[in-house]
């Protein structure tokens, strides 16, 4: 082998050590997160998110346990991995939410690539509980919202680019599971999507967004399961599937 081609090999050993050695692991528990279901973790969490995504990336863990939190920003290259038993649970109080462009959502991210929610645990909307929190702040005159537009939408993507949520169950909630605004290769699969607490809770709703892939997924929602404008495109739809056995 001569001196080029083992510089070469060198650089491209180099390069590979170096990104394997971004997807570090962290334990959500290390920064102050706790899971006893009433502890409110949302600064706690974003801070690792934050912290993770500013150093190139990693994966964030929770392990058995609920997860008590008000709206979560994504980043990018930062991975959620929920394992088995592991909850993350919605704070109902309406302003806990993230509010952008009118809207309210549990999980956002905007601008974001390379994010991932994995694993076997739940994102947790708590349907009953937020519309309670609405109602009462509809009756004080404190929002100008119908209940129908305040209700939070669990996941929401804006311009973000290779996404992916696997095996998650999501589930509970007050408004839309899952609402993609311009997005790219972005891919649910492996997954129970169930919100039957609320009525018109909708699944997947795409706006402008391409390259989505579905698979696996079991769709059981008050809405529609899948709902599209003409300019969105799903890459490929596979074994996924309502209550009644018709394809999404």
């Amino acid at each position: 082998m001569n001196l080029m081609k083992r510089i070469l090999y060198i650089i491209l050993f180099l390069s590979i050590t170096i990104g394997q050695a971004k997807a570090v692991d962290y334990n959500a528990s290390a920064f102050g997160c706790v899971s006893d279901g009433q502890t409110n973790n949302t600064r706690s969490i974003q801070a690792a998110i934050d912290l993770i995504s500013s150093k190139g990336g990693g994966t964030l863990n929770f392990y058995v346990g609920r997860y008590l939190t008000g709206g979560l920003e994504l980043k990018s290259n930062v991975t959620i991995n929920l394992h088995e038993g592991a909850i993350l649970v919605a704070n109902p109080t309406y302003y806990d939410f993230i509010e952008k462009n009118g809207k309210r959502y549990f999980i956002y991210a905007d601008q974001q690539s390379n994010v991932k929610i994995i694993g076997k645990g739940v994102v947790l909307g708590q349907s009953a509980a937020v519309k309670a929190k609405i109602e009462g702040q509809l009756s004080k005159g404190l929002i100008n919202y119908t209940i129908e537009t305040a209700r939070p939408t669990l996941i929401g993507l804006n311009n973000c680019q290779n996404v992916e949520i696997d095996g998650v169950m999501l589930e509970d909630a007050a408004g839309d599971i899952a609402h993609l605004d311009n997005c790219s290769n972005v891919s649910f699969k492996n997954q129970i999507i169930r919100s039957k607490g609320y009525a018109n809770s909708r699944g997947i709703v795409l706006n402008g967004s391409k390259e989505v892939s579905l698979a696996n997924l079991y769709v059981d929602t008050t809405g529609k399961a899948l709902v599209k404008d003409k300019t969105s495109q799903t890459k490929e739809v596979i074994k996924s599937v309502t209550p009644d056995g018709k394809t999404i």
